[in-house]
């Protein structure tokens, strides 16, 4: 029984949909992190700034917020970046490259990024077992609320690089132009 190449194209393009539909998903997720993280940050700085001039007191645990949030924010932004393909990287060079070159140097670096993440993000615990006990002074929060930030920010970059390569085996192109990057990074309206 033979497919017809409608059905056969179809069945190729699921795996690179749910794949960009991944990434989609955590593109959004640490998006929405980040500007959870920064309004946090902007609501308990501007609260004790209120409380400082009105009220002529300081509360103390308003400078512990940013200890807190400041590494969620910048892993998210990370793993944001990522998700888009916006990380640093020469484009100009890639985009020139023919298209099976392209597609193995793109293999090659998302492979060498999942490494890399994986390794610091299983590091990134045995931090967390040695100083994730420190806790702040005043609210008394354990300081591996921050250093999670890590762990997690760097598995989600190995996983988008993992995305990456089973779209670049399944033949996706992953340049900033391609169709694939305007589903990533649509706006929700």
């Amino acid at each position: 029984m033979k497919h017809s190449e409608e059905s056969q194209i179809s069945e190729a393009g699921q795996p690179a949909s749910l794949m960009l539909s991944l990434k989609a998903a955590i593109y959004h997720t640490f998006r929405w992190a980040a500007i959870l993280s920064i309004v946090t940050m902007f609501v308990a700085l501007m609260f004790g700034v209120i409380v400082r001039y009105v009220l002529s007191s300081s509360l103390g645990w308003v400078a512990e917020v940013p200890n807190l949030f400041f590494p969620w924010l910048t892993m998210c932004a990370i793993v944001a970046a990522a998700a888009r393909n916006e990380h640093i990287g020469i484009e100009v060079l890639v985009a020139k490259m023919p298209s099976p070159l392209r597609r193995l140097v793109l293999f090659a670096v998302n492979l060498a990024a999942m490494v890399a993440f994986g390794v610091m993000a299983w590091y990134g615990l045995e931090v967390i077992s040695i100083a994730g006990s420190q806790t702040l002074p005043i609210t008394g929060i354990a300081m591996s609320w921050a250093y999670w930030s890590v762990v997690i920010g760097f598995a989600a970059v190995a996983l988008v690089s993992l995305i990456n390569i089973v779209l670049v085996l399944a033949g996706n192109d992953l340049s900033v132009d391609s169709a694939a990057q305007e589903h990533v990074g649509e706006e929700v309206a």
